[in-house]
C-alpha cells in the first residue's frame, strides 16, 4: 500500500455519511417552514377574533345561539359585561368557536388590573376538552397565540372603572 491510496469502501462510508446529513438537514428546514405556516394561520386568527370582539358586535344572546350575527364585546368604548355574559352564557365550546369563526380551540378570558381572571369561557373549555385552564401555562400545545387588548370597565356605570386585559388564546 501507497502512502495516497484511495480505498472505495472510505468513499462509500463517506458519501453515505454525507447522504444521512443532508436528508435530515432538508427534513428540518421542511419542519420549520410548515410550523411557520400554522403560526401565521394562528397569529391571522387570534388578531380577527380579538378585533372582532373590540366591536359592537352584531345580534343578541338569542341570535348567537342560532349563529346569527357577530361577537362584539364593547358598547360605547367601554366594555359591556352584559355582552361578555352572553357569549360565555352560549350552549356550548362549539358553539362558541363557530361565533368566533374558528375550528381551532380558543380561550376568552377578561383579567383585572392585579392579574387575577374575572371571566373566561374555561368552564366551555373544561367540559369539551377536559382538563382545565386557569392560566396560559396550562394549555399543552405546540403551536399557540396569544393576544391581550385593554379595555375600559365601568361596572357601576359611574365612570370611574378600570382597566382590563382581554386576552385572546388560539391554539391546535
Amino acid at each position: 500500500m501507497r502512502r495516497g491510496q484511495f480505498w472505495y469502501g472510505d468513499f462509500l462510508v463517506a458519501v453515505l455519511i454525507l447522504m444521512i446529513i443532508g436528508m435530515l438537514f432538508v427534513t428540518s428546514i421542511r419542519d420549520i417552514t410548515s410550523r411557520n405556516e400554522v403560526l401565521k394561520e394562528l397569529i391571522l386568527e387570534a388578531s380577527d377574533i380579538s378585533s372582532g370582539l373590540m366591536t359592537e358586535g352584531y345580534g343578541t344572546q338569542e341570535n348567537w345561539n342560532n349563529g346569527i350575527g357577530t361577537i362584539g364585546l364593547i358598547t360605547g368604548y367601554k366594555l359591556d359585561y352584559n355582552k361578555l355574559i352572553n357569549f360565555l352564557e352560549l350552549r356550548d365550546y362549539n358553539q362558541q368557536r363557530v361565533m368566533l369563526g374558528t375550528l381551532n380551540n380558543v380561550w376568552i378570558y377578561l383579567q383585572r388590573r392585579d392579574g387575577t381572571i374575572a371571566d373566561s369561557n374555561k368552564d366551555k373549555i373544561n367540559d369539551a376538552l377536559g382538563y382545565t385552564i386557569n392560566s396560559v401555562s396550562d394549555i399543552n400545545a405546540k403551536n399557540l397565540v396569544h393576544i391581550k387588548r385593554f379595555v375600559f370597565y365601568d361596572e357601576d356605570e359611574d365612570g370611574k372603572g378600570d382597566i382590563y386585559t382581554l386576552g385572546v388564546v388560539v391554539w391546535q
